[in-house]
C-alpha cells in the first residue's frame, strides 16, 4: 500500500510538472505576439494627435499590457516554484517611472468614473532597482484595485520618500488605496499565498488567477522590501510596499561615446557606447523568434540583429560583437557558412558563435563544432540554458583577455623604434596623446591620420595590442586619467575633461571597469600612501 501511494504521489508530481511545462511553453507562445502588438501601438500613440483614435489606442495598450502581465505571471510562477527569480537592478528615476505605470489606468478610471491620481512628496529620486519587477508589482496592485472598486469610487497611489540614516540608501513607501469591497480580516494573511482566492461575491466576474499577489510579494522581497495590506470589508483596501534601495547619481546629460564623432553617433544609433555591457549579435531569419531571443537578453546586453549570414557579416565587421547567436537554416548565407567566414578571418576569428537549429541534422553537433562554433543548441531550448552559456563564454573570454592582453604605456620609449609594429604603435600613441583632451577623437579621425581604412586600423591594432581601436583609445585616455590622479590635485570632473571624456559619470563607469576602483577611491588610496 505504501509503495502504491508512493507511485501515485510520483505520478501526480510528474503530472503537475507536465502541466507547468505545458503552461510555460504556451505562455512563451503568447508572449511574442502580444509583445509584437504592444510595440506598434506605442509607435502609433507617439504619431497620432487626434484624441478619439488616441483613446482607442490607449485602450488597446492598457489591455495588451494587462494580457502581457498575465502571461508574465505564468512564466514567473514557474521561476518562483524553481527558485529562479533573480534581481536585475539598474539606475533610474523612480518617481516618473511609477507615474508612467499609473498612467496606464487613466482611461479605465474615466470609463468607471473613478477619482484616480498619483501623488509624491518629491519630484525626483534616482535609485537602483529592477524596473521590470517594480512595474509588475504596481501594475498588479492597480489591476486588483480597479477590479474590486465599483464605479464612482476612488483610487490613489501615494509615494513618499522617508528619512533614513544609512549613507547611500534611499527609502520609499508606495501605497495603493482604494474604496473597493475590502478584504475580510480572517483571510488577509493568506492573500499572498499562491492560488489562494476568497469569494468576493457574484458582482466580481473575474477574480483572477490567485498568483499575482504571491509574485508581487516575491518581487518586493528580493529587493529586501516589505509588502502588506490593511483592509476592512465595505471600506476598501490599502496595499503598501516599502523599499530601501541604493541611491544612484543623477545623470546630467546623455552624451555620445567619447570615441566616436557626433555624426557617426547620429548616423548609427546602434553604436551608442555609453555602456560597458557585452554586445550580442542575434542572427535569425524568423522575426518573431529573433525578437524572443532579443527580448530575453535585452536587460543584460547590447543587442544587434541580422536576418541572414550576409547581413550578419557586415554587422560583425562594423560592431565587433562579443558573441554571436546564430541560426543554421537561413537564406543567402546560412549559419555554417557564416561560422566558416568568421573563423577564416583574423579580424573576427576570436568571436565565439553559438549555433541554433530547429532540427538536428546528421552529424550536426560534430559539424558545427568542427568548423569553429563554440556551442550548439536545438530548438526548442530552455532560454535560461542559452543565457547561462552566453554568460559563461563571455566570462571565460574576459578572463583570457585580462590575462593575455598586452599593456599599453603612455610614455614614448627613449630608444629608437625599428620594427613596423613599434613604429605603428608609436605613431598611433603620439596622435592620441596629442589630441587626448578632444572628446570628439574617433576611430574615423584616427584612421584618416594613419592613412589607412577603419578595417585596417582594427586589424593592425588587434594584432599588435589585443584591443580594438575603441578599446585602445579608451585605454590610453584612462591611463592618462590615472596618471593625472597620481600627480595632480584636480577634481574628478577636471580630470575627466582633460582626458577627453565628455561625461564625468561615464568616465567614472569605464575607469572602474578597467581599474576595479572608482577615480575617487583611487585618488584617496594614492593620497593615503603619501
Amino acid at each position: 500500500m505504501l509503495e502504491r501511494e508512493r507511485r501515485e504521489a510520483d505520478y501526480l508530481h510528474n503530472l503537475d510538472q507536465m502541466k507547468i511545462k505545458f503552461i510555460t511553453n504556451l505562455s512563451h507562445e503568447f508572449k511574442t505576439p502580444v509583445s509584437l502588438i504592444l510595440g506598434p501601438v506605442d509607435n502609433l500613440i507617439k504619431q497620432i494627435q487626434d484624441k478619439a483614435p488616441l483613446n482607442q489606442l490607449n485602450l488597446i495598450k492598457r489591455n495588451t499590457k494587462r494580457l502581457l502581465n498575465l502571461v508574465n505571471q505564468l512564466l514567473d510562477f514557474r521561476k518562483l516554484e524553481e527558485g529562479e527569480i533573480k534581481l536585475q537592478a539598474s539606475e533610474g528615476d523612480i518617481v516618473p517611472f511609477l507615474k508612467e505605470v499609473c498612467d496606464f489606468f487613466t482611461d479605465l478610471a474615466l470609463r468607471k468614473k473613478i477619482e484616480y491620481g498619483f501623488y509624491s512628496n518629491i519630484p525626483s529620486l534616482h535609485l537602483h532597482f529592477d524596473h521590470n519587477k517594480i512595474e509588475r508589482v504596481l501594475f498588479n496592485l492597480l489591476s486588483n484595485a480597479f477590479k474590486f472598486t465599483p464605479e464612482n469610487g476612488n483610487i490613489a497611489v501615494n509615494m513618499e520618500q522617508q528619512m533614513i540614516e544609512e549613507e547611500g540608501i534611499g527609502q520609499i513607501t508606495v501605497s495603493v488605496k482604494d474604496s473597493g469591497i475590502g478584504i475580510p480580516k480572517e483571510v488577509q494573511d493568506r492573500i499572498f499565498e499562491s492560488f489562494f482566492q476568497y469569494d468576493a461575491g457574484s458582482e466580481i466576474l473575474n477574480q483572477g488567477t490567485g498568483i499575482g499577489l504571491a509574485i508581487a510579494k516575491e518581487f518586493v522581497n528580493i529587493h529586501n522590501g516589505k509588502l502588506w495590506v490593511k483592509s476592512e470589508p465595505g471600506k476598501g483596501s490599502t496595499f503598501t510596499f516599502s523599499l530601501k534601495l541604493p541611491l544612484a547619481i543623477k545623470p546630467e546629460q546623455d552624451f555620445p561615446d567619447d570615441n566616436y564623432s557626433l555624426n557617426e553617433h547620429q548616423n548609427e544609433q546602434e553604436m551608442y557606447q555609453n555602456s560597458t555591457q557585452p554586445a550580442v549579435l542575434i542572427v535569425e531569419d524568423d522575426d518573431d523568434f529573433r525578437y524572443y531571443i532579443k527580448d530575453g537578453l535585452n536587460p543584460n546586453y547590447r543587442i544587434f540583429e541580422a536576418i541572414n549570414g550576409k547581413e550578419a557579416w557586415h554587422r560583425i565587421l562594423f560592431h565587433h560583437p562579443d558573441i554571436v547567436v546564430c541560426d543554421i537554416h537561413m537564406p543567402i548565407m546560412n549559419g555554417i557558412e557564416l561560422v566558416q567566414k568568421i573563423k577564416a578571418d583574423k579580424r573576427t576569428k576570436h568571436i565565439p558563435v553559438i549555433l541554433l537549429t530547429a532540427a538536428t541534422p546528421p552529424n550536426g553537433l560534430l559539424d558545427g563544432l568542427e568548423i569553429g562554433a563554440i556551442d550548439y543548441m536545438t530548438k526548442p531550448f530552455d532560454f535560461a540554458v542559452l543565457q547561462a552559456k552566453i554568460n559563461s563564454i563571455l566570462l571565460l573570454n574576459q578572463s583570457f583577455k585580462d590575462t593575455y592582453s598586452k599593456q599599453v604605456t603612455l610614455s614614448l620609449p627613449e630608444t629608437e623604434m625599428v620594427s613596423e609594429k613599434d613604429r605603428f604603435i608609436q605613431k598611433t600613441l603620439a596622435y592620441i596623446y596629442e589630441n587626448i583632451d578632444n572628446p570628439q577623437l574617433s576611430v574615423e579621425i584616427l584612421s584618416t591620420h594613419m592613412n589607412i581604412s577603419r578595417a585596417s586600423l582594427y586589424n593592425k591594432l588587434f594584432d599588435y595590442t589585443g584591443m580594438s581601436p575603441i578599446e585602445f583609445i579608451r585605454s590610453v585616455k584612462l591611463d592618462k586619467a590615472k596618471d593625472l590622479l597620481e600627480k595632480t590635485d584636480k577634481n574628478i570632473s577636471e580630470i575627466a575633461y582633460e582626458s577627453g571624456f565628455a561625461n564625468p559619470n561615464y568616465f567614472t563607469k569605464v575607469f572602474k571597469n578597467k581599474f576595479k576602483v572608482t577615480p575617487s577611491e583611487y585618488h584617496a588610496s594614492i593620497k593615503g600612501k603619501e
